[in-house]
């Protein structure tokens, strides 16, 4: 089974080189993604509430299933069989495939979905658009990862704009800081996780190191101006930075789409 999978990666392991970032095919991506993303948001608007939670529901299998692929892809064809804690998936933008499939099975009122709906109104916007803009992650010479990136991003910002413009989080005072709370918690378990990953990387088969939600308390973070901070004022202040700065972010998203509920006539308390 194993040789198989392998053969069936190997046979969709295309090569060229690195689409350099603000080049031709990221600009145009930069305009037709956003497009399409805000097209189908408009179009899911004229579906009832739970058929939208369906339709996020497959979102986030699609998302599942593509996930798998990239993890088989970089343990057997980029890392040669070694395990890169930097790829496992819980960073800011993976955890809307975990929300989305969850959702189903979470109460119509329920303060979960609630909050988890609020969270990918907010949060999954700024990090989708966020990794649309400045994609250097996931710019790589190999086709599939390439474009993998580009469509996990794009279908984050359907969900984002779906739940938005249909107006179906709580975009109330207590919504929006029940929102905070859940990035926060998830900020928790990420550092938890990098810190369990650091005591793992002396396995044979264990490569990198984990930066979930680029919050590793071991290591500078690759984001230029976090990273100088950190440099300066140490790895702490560095971390608090950028948490404050994604919180602050993740808030004013979500004001931006209050606006907008306010402005259709469906007005938060």
């Amino acid at each position: 089974m194993e040789g198989f999978t392998e053969n069936i990666l190997q046979h969709t392991a295309w090569q060229t080189d690195a689409p350099a970032m603000f080049g031709g095919l990221h600009l145009i991506l930069l305009l037709v993604i956003p497009a399409l993303a805000v097209s189908g948001a408009r179009a899911a608007k004229r579906l009832d509430e739970a058929e939208r939670i369906r339709l996020l529901s497959c979102c986030g299998w699609i998302l599942a299933v593509m996930e798998v692929y990239k993890q088989l892809f970089i343990f057997h064809i980029v890392s040669g069989g070694s395990y890169d804690w930097w790829f496992f998936p819980f960073q800011l933008c993976s955890v809307p495939m975990y929300m989305c499939i969850l959702l189903p099975f979470t109460s119509e009122r329920s303060s979960l979905r609630a909050a988890m709906l609020t969270f990918m109104t907010g949060y999954t916007f700024i990090s989708a658009a966020a990794a649309l803009i400045y994609p250097e992650d996931y710019l790589r010479s190999y086709v599939t990862l390439t474009a993998h990136g580009f469509m996990w991003h794009g279908i984050l910002l359907f969900i984002s704009l779906t739940i938005g413009l249909s107006c179906m989080s709580d975009l109330s005072k207590r919504g929006i800081l029940r929102s905070v709370s859940l990035y926060l918690m998830l900020c928790a378990a990420a550092i938890g996780i990098n810190m369990f990953a650091e005591r793992a990387i002396s396995s044979a088969h264990v490569s990198g190191y984990a930066a979930m939600f680029y919050l590793n308390p071991y290591h500078i973070s690759p984001q230029p101006v976090v990273g100088a901070i950190q440099e300066s004022a140490g790895i702490p202040a560095g971390l608090a930075l950028y948490m404050m700065a994604v919180t602050a972010a993740g808030v004013l998203a979500d004001l931006g789409f209050r606006r907008y509920a306010q402005m259709s006539g469906k007005k938060p308390s």
